[in-house]
């Protein structure tokens, strides 16, 4: 009867302590492990952002003696803007992620303190049924009162089973506790120096402010030469027609010959992101757009043009086939590479170090731009006759 009791007690409370204290451990490695990866996921994009406001400080500042202002000056001060506004909401979601994360670390610390009250609970109506308190006072003379050699045999065992059970229990909770307060130490860290960037940004509201500044400047001084941008912008149609004419040329004259290139290529491309053709960001969007300062006109992009390093390397963005290398007014170079179906079109290249015919892969160089301030390659991609955005075809960096 005494060893029914004993056990029945004991499965009752282990099972119990358990199944609380596994839903407690799971629910931690959970949330700390969805947290770790936010915040890794935050830090990485705001890295990203630091390294892009860092780079466009450096071109403002090579072009800020000059007084005559370009379209190519507004994108790049309208991207730092962006990117500025990008990096305080960035630091401002870290801020919010930590606080999340200490606040549910807090809940968990106080369940397990209610987790640890409730088996103390049960320690003492254990005890208190089976005559604990006794052992508690003096364990072997509790033993030693047995009425046989069996009964004393049992009531070691179960005491000191109960006994291990509460110490391993203690040990537990003590563990986990530890681990919940080592989390909130290492959170409360990474808080502070949130809000020290947070900070530090907010104090470069200035300089915020001041690339808006130097926005409303360029517009001015662009609304001024109104009549300058016009005959650019019917130069630069006249030459993006006669890009556009020749690569339809070079794609009508593949599919002619009744071939699309490997196949493999195709599938590749379908199945993966396209690599970026080269460092930088793209300043001006595919399709129809307003033109930033002159109402009543449109600049239709048939691809997206992305402002580069001086000198910044051209790279295939795909495996695939150099079809054509040709030289188009405003344009300089441009080079058209096949991949099955596909085709990626690169233009405003200075140096071509590739020749036509020959197989290139992802990420090979095949020319330099410019050594000018802010070079842009223009950047088309096709799918046989249909001009595709390549912005939703290039990897996410």
């Amino acid at each position: 009867m005494l060893q029914k009791k004993l056990n029945s007690l004991y499965l009752h409370t282990m099972k119990g302590f358990i199944k609380k204290t596994f839903f407690v451990v799971f629910s931690i490695l959970y949330i700390v492990n969805v947290q770790a990866q936010s915040r890794s996921q935050l830090e990485k994009e705001r890295n990203r952002i630091i390294k892009q406001i860092e780079e466009n400080s450096k071109n403002l500042e090579k072009t800020k003696s000059n007084k005559k202002a370009t379209l190519k000056d507004l994108r790049t001060i309208e991207n730092q803007i962006k990117n500025r506004k990008a990096l305080i909401k960035n630091i401002q979601n870290q801020l919010k992620k930590a606080d999340q994360s200490i606040a549910d670390n807090k809940n968990k610390i106080i369940d397990l303190n209610s987790d640890i009250a409730l088996v103390d609970m049960q320690y003492i109506q254990l005890a208190r049924k089976m005559y604990m308190r006794d052992l508690a006072g003096n364990k072997w003379a509790y033993i030693f009162s047995s009425n046989s050699v069996n009964e004393a045999f049992l009531k070691w065992r179960y005491s000191k089973q109960f006994e291990n059970y509460v110490k391993q229990k203690t040990i537990n909770s003590n563990q986990l506790k530890g681990s919940i307060t080592n989390q909130n130490e290492v959170i409360n860290i990474e808080k502070a120096t949130t809000s020290q960037l947070l900070a530090s940004e907010k104090k470069n509201a200035k300089k915020l402010q001041l690339d808006q500044n130097k926005k409303d400047e360029i517009l001015k001084k662009l609304k001024k030469e109104e009549k300058q941008l016009l005959k650019n912008i019917k130069k630069n149609k006249r030459q993006r027609e006669q890009l556009n004419d020749e690569i339809e040329k070079v794609i009508l004259a593949e599919l002619s010959k009744k071939r699309t290139g490997n196949v493999s290529f195709s599938s590749k491309i379908e199945k993966n992101k396209l690599a970026w053709p080269s460092s930088g960001y793209v300043s001006s969007s595919f399709g129809k757009q307003a033109h930033p300062t002159i109402k009543n006109v449109t600049i239709n992009n048939n691809g997206v043009d992305i402002t580069c390093k001086s000198s910044a390397t051209v790279s295939a963005v795909a495996d695939g086939e150099v079809i054509s290398i040709t030289n188009i007014p405003g344009y300089d170079n441009m080079v058209i590479i096949q991949h099955g179906k596909y085709y990626s079109v690169y233009s405003k290249i200075k140096i071509i170090i590739i020749q036509k015919g020959e197989r290139v892969s992802s990420g090979q160089t095949i020319g330099r731009l410019s050594n000018i301030d802010n070079p842009i390659l223009h950047f088309e991609f096709w799918k046989e006759k249909q001009k595709l955005n390549p912005a939703s075809w290039l990897k996410v960096k």
